[in-house]
């Protein structure tokens, strides 16, 4: 079994086709095809089965996916001993909340890509659900997420910041009375997958004082719904630096709510089995430097 293999296999999970993971490895299509099957072989199982475009990984491919990270991440350690402290090299993997990676990380993409221009960093973003997921089978070498009552055994987290969240509407249209016990909300609360952990703390606040949402409508993504609240189309709630410029701007404004901004941490988030390349310590420390001042309110 071989090192190249086992990422190949990695790297095929990350980008979802084979193609696009032989255009990140800087293979053709075609070692990319040798290398699963050569690897398949070897396993004596079979890693992917392909759906539509993509392909998806077995339930024995996702097994073995967490033994391969292990296997590589054992490689990295090894080319480590050998770089004494010259440029930083290999694959970093990230998956961060998708209004971080929006709103939140340009300092920390920045000054990672000056420091460590050797490193491939590949960037996702997701859910907590899903980072938990990806983290978990080895999909991933960190991720940068929120937490709400999220204590995985086998996930080291480390809090590096704290987030208010604000509700918020486009000025000039009517906001909805948040504050009234038993009340209705008629605007329509645009708002991300239910899971969002800004989403299940604010519908616990409305529930607190019974407060009814008679309309939700569900995006999948940050920049889509701050379109339809500049729109008019209704009211969301966001963490405060994702909307701060639209305040200060006065394209959106505050919305009263009787309830205090509940706090979320940032949590950066790893499995406690992998061990940590320079490159993924870098991109910690730089997400401690960078990230509280940034989201912290």
């Amino acid at each position: 079994m071989e090192i190249k293999c086992l990422r190949t296999f990695q790297a095929v999970v990350d980008c979802g086709t084979y193609a696009r993971a032989a255009e990140a490895l800087g293979y053709t299509q075609s070692t990319v095809t040798v290398h699963i099957k050569q690897l398949e072989r070897d396993l004596g199982l079979q890693l992917f089965e392909r759906i539509g475009r993509r392909m998806v990984l077995t339930e024995k491919g996702a097994e073995a996916l967490a033994q391969a990270a292990d296997v590589i991440a054992a490689a990295d350690r090894l080319e480590a001993l050998g770089a004494d402290g010259g440029e930083l090299s290999g694959t970093l993997r990230v998956d961060i909340a998708e209004s971080l990676l929006c709103h939140a990380m340009n300092k920390v993409l920045a000054e990672f890509r000056e420091r460590a221009p050797g490193v491939r960093l590949r960037l996702r973003d997701g859910s907590l659900a899903q980072i938990s997921e990806t983290l978990a089978r080895g999909e991933c070498d960190l991720g940068v997420v929120y937490a709400v009552d999220w204590a995985p055994e086998d996930i080291a987290l480390e809090q590096i910041a704290t987030v208010s969240t604000v509700p918020v509407i486009a000025s000039g249209i009517e906001a909805p009375d948040l504050r009234t016990e038993g009340g209705t909300v008629t605007a329509p609360f645009i708002i991300d997958e239910p899971d969002s952990v800004f989403r299940i703390g604010f519908e616990r606040c409305l529930a607190a004082r019974r407060i009814q949402l008679a309309d939700t409508m569900e995006l999948w993504t940050s920049q889509a719904i701050m379109k339809l609240v500049r729109l008019g189309m209704g009211f969301t709630i966001a963490p405060h630096f994702a909307v701060a410029a639209e305040l200060e701007a006065g394209t959106f404004r505050r919305i009263p709510c009787a309830s205090e901004a509940e706090a979320f941490p940032v949590l950066l988030a790893h499995r406690k089995t992998t061990w940590l390349t320079p490159a993924a310590r870098l991109f910690m420390e730089l997400a401690r430097k960078h990230l509280p001042p940034a989201v912290s309110r």
